[in-house]
C-alpha cells in the first residue's frame, strides 16, 4: 500500500514520500505493525472470499440466510461481553498487572454467561418474530461461542498494548484459516447450515486458545472492586458507543429477515461481505489509531498530520478495490458462485459506497475515543442505526433488497457528528480526500449502472 501513496504528491507541498512522512510522526513499531496488519487483513481477503464462495455456492441461500440470522444475533451478543474492558486494558498509562488482569477475565465471563442464558431465553420471541424454528439449533450451539470471543478479549488486549501485531496477524491468520478448513470439510461431508456454524466455532476456539498461548497469560480468575468500578466507569462508556454502532449488523438478520426472508437475508449478507473485505484493512487503521493516537494526545500537530494522511491512504487504496468489484461483479460472481446470488449485485453498489463513507469517519471516531468524545461518537452511531433501520422498515416492503440499500446511503448523513467533533478537537483538512471521494463515488455507481439496472429489475421481480 505504501507504493502507492508514495506517488501522489499532497497539495501546496514539495512531494515526498507517505513513508517518510509517516516516520516523521509514527514510531518504527507502530509503522512494522500496520505492515503486519495490513498483510493480516489482505490475506484475511484471501481466506474470507474462499470461505465465502465455499459457502454460498455449496450451502445455498437458504441454508447461508439461516446461518446469517443466527450468527448476527450471536456475534453482537459477543460483543458486548467485552464490556469494553479490552480497550480499557490498551489504553491504560500504567501496565495492567495480574490482579487488573484476573478481574477483567471475571467480568467478561460473568457478563458472558448472563447474555447467553439471556438470548437463549428470549428463542419464543424470537421463533414469533420469524415465524419459524429452522434457525433455532444453530441459534443455540453458536451460544457457546460467546464466553470464548469475549474472553480472547483480554490476552488480546495485553499484544495489541506491547504493539507486538505480528503475533496478532498471525493469530487471526490463523484462526480464520481454522475455520475455513472445517467448514469446507464439513461442507464437503454435508452441504447444510452446520458447516459455517462448526467454522465459525473453530476460529473462535482457536483464536481463544493461540492469544493466551502468545501473551502468555495465566487462567487464574480474581476480583477487585477498586479495579472493577474503573474498568466499568470507562468501559461501559466506550461500548455503548461502540456497541450502538454494531447494531447495524443486527438490521439484516433481524429487519430484512422479517420482511423479506432467509434468502433476501444470504443476499444482502453477501453483498456486505464483499464489500467489507475489500475494505477490511479500514479496520487494521481503525485499531492502530487508539494505540498509536494515544500517544501523540499532547502533540496536537502530530496527530493532526498523523489522522490525515490515514485518512487519504485509506481512500486512495480502498476506492479503487470497490469500482472494481462493481465493474467485474457481474461478469465473475454469477460463474463462482451461482446465477441464483445474482440479486447481490444490486445491493453491493449501495453497500460499497457505504463502506468507503464509512472509512472517512472510522479513524476520526478512534481519534474521538482517545481524547475522551466518546458520547459524540455515541450519538452519531445512534443517528446512522437509526435512519438504517427506519428507512429499511419503510422502503424494504415497497422496493424490495434495493430499499436497503438506500438506506445504506441515507443512514451515512449521520457521520456529520463525527465531523463536528473532530473539528472543535483538532480540525482536519479534507482538501485532498474530498475529490477522490467524489470521483471514486461517482465511479462506483457508474460503472456499475448498467449491469446492475438489470439486476435491480431482478431484484424488484424476488421482492414481488
Amino acid at each position: 500500500m505504501s507504493s502507492i501513496a508514495e506517488g501522489l504528491p499532497q497539495a501546496g507541498r514539495t512531494p515526498i514520500s507517505f513513508r517518510h512522512q509517516a516516520q516523521e510522526v509514527l514510531p518504527a513499531e507502530t509503522i512494522r505493525g500496520g505492515v503486519y496488519l495490513a498483510a493480516r487483513y489482505g490475506l484475511g481477503v484471501i481466506v474470507s472470499l474462499g470461505n465465502m464462495l465455499v459457502m454460498t455456492r455449496w450451502v445455498g441461500p437458504h441454508a447461508y440466510g439461516v446461518f446469517v440470522t443466527a450468527i448476527g444475533i450471536v456475534a453482537f451478543l459477543a460483543t458486548l461481553a467485552r464490556c469494553g474492558i479490552d480497550t480499557y486494558l490498551v489504553r491504560s498509562e500504567v501496565t495492567p498487572s495480574p490482579s487488573v488482569q484476573g478481574t477483567a477475565m471475571t467480568i467478561i465471563l460473568s457478563t458472558s454467561l448472563s447474555l447467553g442464558l439471556l438470548a437463549a431465553a428470549i428463542i419464543p420471541l424470537l421463533v414469533r418474530w420469524y415465524g419459524n424454528r429452522e434457525f433455532v439449533a444453530p441459534y443455540l450451539v453458536l451460544l457457546l461461542t460467546i464466553p470464548v470471543t469475549g474472553l480472547t478479549g483480554v490476552p488480546m488486549a495485553k499484544l495489541e498494548r506491547a504493539l507486538d501485531f505480528r503475533s496478532i496477524a498471525g493469530i487471526e491468520l490463523g484462526g480464520q484459516s481454522a475455520g475455513l478448513l472445517v467448514a469446507v470439510l464439513v461442507a464437503w461431508l454435508r452441504p447444510s447450515v452446520w458447516a459455517p456454524v462448526a467454522g465459525q466455532m473453530s476460529w473462535q476456539l482457536f483464536t481463544l486458545a493461540a492469544t493466551w498461548v502468545s501473551a502468555a497469560l495465566s487462567l487464574r480468575p480474581r476480583f477487585c472492586a477498586v479495579e472493577a468500578r474503573s474498568m466499568l466507569a470507562y468501559g461501559l462508556v466506550l461500548t455503548a458507543s461502540l456497541r450502538t454502532w454494531q447494531l447495524r449488523s443486527l438490521v439484516n438478520p433481524l429487519l430484512v429477515a422479517r420482511f423479506a426472508g432467509a434468502e433476501a437475508v444470504a443476499f444482502v449478507a453477501l453483498a456486505i461481505r464483499i464489500a467489507e473485505a475489500l475494505g477490511s484493512f479500514r479496520l487494521a487503521a481503525g485499531r492502530m489509531a487508539i494505540a498509536a493516537l494515544a500517544r501523540m494526545q499532547k502533540r496536537r500537530e502530530d496527530f493532526r498530520a498523523a489522522l490525515e494522511r490515514a485518512l487519504y491512504l485509506q481512500v486512495i487504496t480502498l476506492g479503487p478495490l470497490l469500482c472494481a468489484f462493481a465493474w467485474l461483479g457481474p461478469l465473475v460472481l454469477p460463474h463462482l458462485v451461482g446465477t441464483r446470488w445474482t440479486p447481490s449485485l444490486a445491493v453491493y453498489p449501495f453497500v460499497a459506497a457505504g463502506v468507503l463513507i464509512n472509512s472517512i469517519y472510522n479513524l476520526q471516531a478512534s481519534a474521538l475515543f482517545v481524547v475522551g468524545k466518546q458520547w459524540v461518537v455515541m450519538r452519531s452511531y445512534a443517528a446512522h442505526v437509526t435512519l438504517l433501520a427506519v428507512i429499511t422498515i419503510i422502503l424494504l416492503p415497497r422496493l424490495g433488497l434495493a430499499g436497503y440499500g438506500w438506506a445504506e446511503v441515507a443512514s451515512c448523513s449521520a457521520y456529520v457528528a463525527i465531523h463536528a467533533g473532530v473539528a472543535k478537537v483538532i480540525p482536519i483538512s479534507y482538501r485532498q480526500l474530498m475529490p477522490w471521494v467524489a470521483a471514486l463515488l461517482a465511479g462506483l455507481f457508474l460503472l456499475s449502472w448498467f449491469p446492475a439496472s438489470f439486476h435491480l429489475f431482478e431484484l424488484w421481480r424476488f421482492s414481488r
